[in-house]
C-alpha cells in the first residue's frame, strides 16, 4: 500500500517541533495567531496558480514525490536562463543572522528535489521579505535529500504511534506557536510530574469569539459577505462578522439558510440545535477536526471498567466537592447538614468499585444538595421559589425549570468543549451511551455544574432578574417564558466569562476556557499522555 505523502509544511513545524508536525497534520488541529494571520494575508497573491511551464514565474505550483514521501505546493518559481529558483515568501523583516531558520530552511530544500525531480535545473533558493520588500539567496546544503528522508521517516514514525510527542520543555518556542492553547506544554508536563509550578501564562488568551443564540420563532439568519445577518418578518434585526462567532446556538423554529449553515462549516463553528423549550437536541460540525486516534481510545475507554471507572469517580469527587462549597457559600449555617453529610461522601468515593455503587453516592448527594438548595436563595422570596429536590421531565416549579434549561446550556458547552479536544460527545464514560444522548459532554458537565450552571440560577433568582412571571404551567409542569429563557441565557454567559485562578495551572480563565481546559485534560488521559484526570474543584 502506498504511503501518505508528507506536506513539506508538515516537516516545517516537525524540524520546529514534533509535536506541533502531529497535532497540526495527524490530529487536524489549527487555530491562528499574530504571526499565522500575517502569513496567511502575504501569502494571498501567491496563492492564486499562475504561469505555465514556458512562462518565468509559476506560482502555488503544486509537486509530489512518490520516492521521496513528499509533497508541496510552491509559492513562487521563477525561470532565470534555464535555472529554476523556489521562492518563499516570508512575512516580516530580513534577520540579522541567516535568512531561513532551520524549519523553513526543510521546506525550502524540498522544493528544490521536488523542482530537479520535475526536471528543472535548481542551483539555490530565494527568500523574499514582504516587510521590508527585499530577497536573500539561500544556498542549498549537499546533504538536503538525506535530511528529508530522515524527516519524513520520523513524521511517519510519530504519525504511527497514534499518541502526540511529549511537549517541549520550558522552550522559547512555545509562546509564539499559534497551538499553544492546544498543546499545553507546561500544563501536560505538570500534570505528568516532570515540570514544577509555576506554569508559564502561555495559553492563548481567551477565545475573543462568543457565541451566538438566534431564540425567536421566526428568525432566519442569512450570510451575506462574511456575516452573519438576522432577520425576523423580513427586517434586518442585527449583524455579525462570521469570524467573530464561537457557535451558533438555534431555538425552535429558527432557521438558518443553507449558505449559513455552509459558512459555519468553512469556519469550523458549530451549529447546535435545541427544542423550543431548551432541549439539547444535536449539533452541525464539519468532520475536518476528527481527531481519530483519540476517539478509538475514547470508545475503547468507555468498554474497559480500569479505564473509566478512575475517571468516573473523578467526576463525581468534583461535583460533590463543588456543591458542598457553594452550599457552604452561600446557605452557611442553615445547610450544615447537608455540607457535612457531602464531605462524608467524598471521602467514600475513592473506595467505590463499581459504576453503580458510584452512581448511588452521587444520587444520595443529590438528595441532600438540593434538599438544602433553597437555603442558598435569599428571603423573602415566595413559595414559588422553594424546592426540597429535584425534579426534571417535566420540572415541578420555577427553580427546576431554571435549573433544568441552565444544564442544557452549559451541557451544550461541555459538547463544544469535547469536540475540540477531539473527543465525540456521545461516547461517555461515566454516562453510559445511549441514542440520542450526548453522554461525554453530559460527563464533562458534572463537576461544572454547581460552578456555573447552579450558581447562575441563585444569582439570577436573588437578583430579581428571575420571577414569577417569567414562568407558566401546564398541567402540573413548569416552564420558562420567552423572556426568562433571554435573561437565563444572558445570566449564564455573564458566569461563563467570569475570570478564576485555576486551581491546578494557578493562571486565570474563565469558566467557559476552564471547561475546555478539562475536556483537553481527559482527552490527555485517553490517549495515553496523562495517568490521572483531575477534576476542576474550587474553594
Amino acid at each position: 500500500m502506498t504511503e501518505t505523502l508528507v506536506p513539506a509544511r508538515v516537516l516545517n513545524e516537525h524540524v520546529y517541533c514534533p509535536r506541533l508536525a502531529w497535532l497540526e497534520w495527524e490530529a487536524r488541529a489549527f487555530t491562528d495567531n499574530a504571526d499565522t494571520a500575517e502569513g496567511t494575508d502575504v501569502h494571498r497573491r501567491t496563492d492564486l496558480e499562475r504561469g505555465e511551464d514556458d512562462d518565468a514565474v509559476i506560482t502555488a505550483l503544486a509537486l509530489s514525490s512518490e520516492r521521496l514521501g513528499v509533497t508541496a505546493k510552491l509559492d513562487r518559481v521563477e525561470l532565470r536562463d534555464g535555472v529554476a529558483v523556489p521562492v518563499e515568501t516570508k512575512h516580516g523583516k530580513i534577520p540579522s543572522g541567516p535568512p531561513l531558520r532551520p524549519p523553513e530552511l526543510a521546506q525550502l530544500v524540498v522544493q528544490a528535489l521536488l523542482l530537479r525531480e520535475a526536471g528543472y535545473h535548481v542551483t539555490h533558493g530565494e527568500v523574499f521579505f514582504a516587510d521590508s520588500h527585499t530577497r536573500r539567496q539561500v544556498d542549498l546544503p549537499d546533504d538536503g535529500e538525506q535530511w528529508v528522508r530522515r524527516l519524513v521517516a520520523e513524521v511517519r514514525e510519530n504519525t504511527a504511534a497514534q499518541v502526540a510527542p511529549p511537549p517541549l520543555r520550558d522552550s522559547p518556542k512555545c509562546p509564539r506557536c499559534s497551538l499553544v492553547g492546544v498543546c499545553l506544554p507546561d500544563e501536560t508536563s505538570l500534570l505528568q510530574g516532570v515540570q514544577p509550578a509555576p506554569v508559564r501564562r502561555l495559553v492563548a488568551k481567551d477565545d475573543p469569539r462568543r457565541p451566538l443564540y438566534v431564540t425567536g420563532p421566526g428568525s432566519i439568519v442569512r450570510k451575506q459577505r462574511g456575516r452573519l445577518v438576522l432577520e425576523v418578518d423580513g427586517d434586518q434585526q442585527a449583524s455579525q462578522r462570521l469570524i467573530d462567532v464561537s457557535y451558533v446556538a438555534v431555538f425552535g423554529n429558527a432557521v438558518l439558510t443553507a449558505g449559513a449553515i455552509r459558512g459555519c462549516l468553512e469556519q469550523d463553528t458549530p451549529v447546535l440545535w435545541f427544542t423550543s423549550g431548551g432541549w439539547f437536541s444535536g449539533y452541525t460540525i464539519t468532520h475536518n477536526g476528527s481527531w481519530v486516534a483519540r476517539r478509538i481510545a475514547q470508545v475503547r475507554a468507555s468498554q474497559e471498567s480500569t479505564c473509566h471507572l478512575p475517571i468516573a469517580l473523578a467526576f463525581i469527587e468534583g461535583k460533590l466537592r463543588n456543591q458542598r462549597t457553594l452550599l457552604r457559600r452561600l446557605a452557611g449555617a442553615g445547610a450544615k447538614a447537608a455540607i457535612d453529610s457531602l464531605a462524608g461522601l467524598v471521602k467514600q468515593v475513592p473506595t467505590v468499585a463499581t459504576l453503580e455503587s458510584l452512581l448511588g453516592i452521587e444520587g444520595a448527594g443529590a438528595r441532600m444538595y438540593f434538599g438544602a438548595f433553597s437555603q442558598m436563595l435569599k428571603p423573602p422570596l415566595g413559595a414559588e421559589f422553594q424546592i426540597s429536590g429535584r425534579s426534571r421531565r417535566p420540572p415541578l416549579d420555577p427553580v427546576n425549570a431554571a435549573l433544568s434549561f441552565s444544564y442544557a446550556l452549559l451541557v451544550k458547552d461541555a459538547a463544544v468543549a469535547a469536540l475540540a479536544a477531539g473527543l465525540d460527545p456521545q461516547i461517555g464514560l461515566m454516562h453510559q451511551p445511549r441514542f440520542g444522548r450526548p453522554s461525554l459532554a453530559l460527563d464533562i458537565a458534572e463537576e461544572m455544574r454547581p460552578l456555573v450552571a447552579d450558581s447562575t440560577v441563585v444569582t439570577l433568582i436573588n437578583n430579581g432578574e428571575l420571577r414569577e412571571d417569567h414562568f407558566v404551567r401546564r398541567g402540573g409542569a413548569v416552564a420558562l417564558t420567552a423572556p426568562a429563557r433571554k435573561r437565563l441565557i444572558r445570566g449564564y454567559e455573564r458566569r461563563m466569562a467570569i475570570r478564576l485562578r485555576h486551581p491546578l495551572f494557578g493562571y486565570e480563565v474563565t469558566y467557559r476556557r476552564a471547561l475546555e481546559l478539562q475536556a483537553r485534560q481527559l482527552a490527555a488521559v485517553l490517549d495515553g499522555q496523562l495517568d490521572v484526570y483531575r477534576p476542576l474543584i474550587t474553594r
